[in-house]
């Protein structure tokens, strides 16, 4: 068992010298010291603890593969990479420290930092880093998530099933946490006692789906009374039609065009607030086609990419 961390790997991807200088593709944007950047998390270990199908260690990878092709918005933003943080065998702790220790010093480099992750055992390591970028400052979580990820940890230690869980026990005062997108069939109902018990706010996928902007006032209630916004994107959030490769498929799923609204909203609502995003659970080795690969990446590059 051990945590190492790797150098950001050579991105290349399609050029198009014949279009001009416009025809530029996220892989000509990488750069050492930009103001966004990425960072890797690659890691099977929270996802097994929690008796998930493992494979979340090589998504980093597949998501850089992914993003490297796609076009170039107008004004677009160049973006360094950070390189991994690789967990070998059960070394959860020690990989959760070592990526939250990564995510505060580079915190303090750039203005907004997207980490590849990882199973949702990612979000425990996200939130540490911010707290010690931001020690004083009140973070209010948002969680796309077919899941609320507030189970207790047991013996084998903490799991993709717990961060929100060991983050409110870091802080209990200052625990602020919005989870939207759940599905009720995938939560049980101490999970949703806990979340009553806790003042964790609910928008359900059904909402959602009869409704896009069900969220929205939510959202804006959560930034507002923040300092700072981490969002986390567990991809499982969607259909298993448009994300197959995941540690836990969802039946129904929220719609993609929800997802990429809500996250727009997020972007032009919080504005500077928003330093730190994760996107996590994609599991290529279930990715038929690299349809997940590729849905998480437009995500991703909506967050590198927007003011």
């Amino acid at each position: 068992m051990s945590v190492t961390r790797t150098q950001a790997p050579e991105w290349t991807g399609r050029l198009d010298p014949e279009d001009g200088s416009d025809a530029i593709r996220l892989h000509q944007l990488v750069t050492p010291d930009a103001k966004r950047a990425v960072i890797g998390f690659a890691c099977d270990a929270g996802v097994k603890r929690n008796k998930g199908r493992v494979g979340a260690k090589d998504g980093p990878a597949a998501l850089r593969q992914a993003l490297a092709n796609l076009a170039a918005p107008q004004n677009a933003l160049a973006f360094s990479d950070l390189g991994d943080v690789v967990v070998t065998g059960d070394a959860l702790e020690a990989g959760q420290d070592t990526l939250a220790n990564a995510i505060a010093d580079a915190l303090s480099l750039h203005d907004r930092l997207v980490v590849l992750g990882g199973g949702h055992e990612t979000a425990f390591a996200s939130y540490q880093g911010l707290r010690k970028r931001y020690p004083d400052a009140r973070i209010g979580i948002l969680n796309l998530d077919a899941h609320l990820d507030l189970r207790l940890p047991g013996e084998a230690g903490g799991s993709s099933g717990t961060p929100f869980a060991q983050i409110r026990a870091l802080d209990p005062e200052r625990f602020d946490y919005l989870c939207v997108g759940y599905a009720e069939e995938a939560n049980t109902q101490a999970l949703f006692k806990r979340a009553q018990d806790w003042g964790v706010g609910l928008v359900r996928d059904h909402d959602l789906i009869s409704d896009p902007l069900a969220a929205n006032r939510a959202i804006s209630e959560l930034i507002a009374r923040n300092d700072r916004v981490y969002l986390t994107i567990d991809i499982d959030v969607l259909s298993h039609c448009q994300a197959p490769g995941v540690s836990a498929p969802a039946a129904r799923g929220v719609p993609l065009a929800t997802i990429e609204q809500i996250v727009g909203f997020v972007i032009a609502k919080a504005g500077d607030r928003l330093a730190l995003a994760d996107l996590v659970e994609l599991c290529p080795a279930y990715d038929q086609d690299g349809v997940t690969a590729k849905t998480a990446a437009l995500l991703a590059r909506r967050l590198l990419m927007s003011v």
